[in-house]
C-alpha cells in the first residue's frame, strides 16, 4: 500500500533539508548535534531517515558524501519502502551547500518537534478528560504519562539553546575513519554509481534555494 503523504510546513522543510545539507557537507558538526537531535523531531519522514543514515556513517567512522548516504538509506530499507529516492537523496545531500551552522538549524527543528509535540499531546489530554469512563484518579496518572514525550522533546530543545549541563561526561570526539574502513566504504560508492542516478541531475535550483536560508552567523 503507498505510504501516506505527510505536509510539512514550507519554512520548516527547507530549514530541515538545509540542516541535512549542511551536515552531508561537513560531518563534524553532527558532533555538535547529535547529543540533543533525534530522528523523531524531523517532521518529514525522508528526512529522518537521512538523519540516521548520516549518523550511522559518522559513528562507524566512514566517509560522508551523497553517494555513503545513498548506499547507507538503501542498506537501511528506506528505498525500497518508498520513504526516499535516490534523486532525492542526491538532491538533498548536495555538496554544494557548504554554508550555514548545523546548530543554527538543529535548533529551529527541535523548536518546531516541541510545538508539534506540545499539540499532540494536548490533543491526548483532552480525549482522556473527554472519557467518562475514567475516574479522576486515573485521569490524573494517564495525563502526566502523556506529558513525558513532551518533557523529552523540551530538555533537549534546552540543551540546544543552551548547551549541556555543565559537569555531564560527554561522549568522546569520533575518532577518524581507518584507512581500510574508509576505502571500503569508497569501494561501496564507486559501485552505487552504476545504479544511481549522477549527482549532476540534481536540479541546481534547489541548491541556490537553501544557499538563501543560511544562518547569518
Amino acid at each position: 500500500a503507498p505510504r501516506a503523504t505527510v505536509v510539512v510546513d514550507g519554512d520548516l522543510h527547507a530549514d530541515e533539508e538545509f540542516l541535512l545539507a549542511c551536515l552531508t557537507a561537513r560531518p563534524d558538526q553532527l558532533d555538535a548535534v547529535v547529543g540533543w537531535l533525534r530522528p523523531s523531531d524531523f517532521a518529514d519522514p525522508g528526512h529522518q531517515q537521512l538523519y540516521r543514515a548520516l549518523g550511522a556513517l559518522h559513528h562507524r567512522g566512514e566517509p560522508v558524501d551523497q553517494l555513503t548516504v545513498l548506499w547507507e538509506v538503501q542498506r537501511r530499507g528506506a528505498l525500497p519502502s518508498g520513504t526516499l529516492d535516490s534523486e532525492r537523496v542526491l538532491t538533498v545531500c548536495d555538496p554544494l551547500a557548504l554554508g550555514g551552522s548545523a546548530e543554527h538549524f538543529g535548533e529551529q527543528v527541535v523548536a518546531a518537534s516541541l510545538t508539534r509535540t506540545a499539540a499532540e499531546t494536548a490533543r491526548r489530554i483532552r480525549a482522556l478528560a473527554d472519557d467518562a469512563a475514567i475516574p479522576a484518579g486515573r485521569l490524573i496518572g494517564h495525563a502526566l504519562h502523556a506529558l513525558g514525550p513532551l518533557d523529552e522533546v523540551r530538555q533537549r530543545w534546552h540543551t540546544a539553546r543552551t548547551g549541556p549541563v555543565p559537569g555531564k561526561p560527554q561522549p568522546p570526539g569520533t575518532a577518524r575513519s581507518l584507512p581500510a574502513r574508509a576505502e571500503a566504504a569508497r569501494a561501496r560508492s564507486r559501485s552505487l554509481r552504476t545504479s544511481a542516478p549522477a549527482p549532476a541531475a540534481a536540479p541546481v535550483p534547489a541548491a541556490s534555494a537553501r544557499t538563501s536560508r543560511r544562518s547569518p552567523a
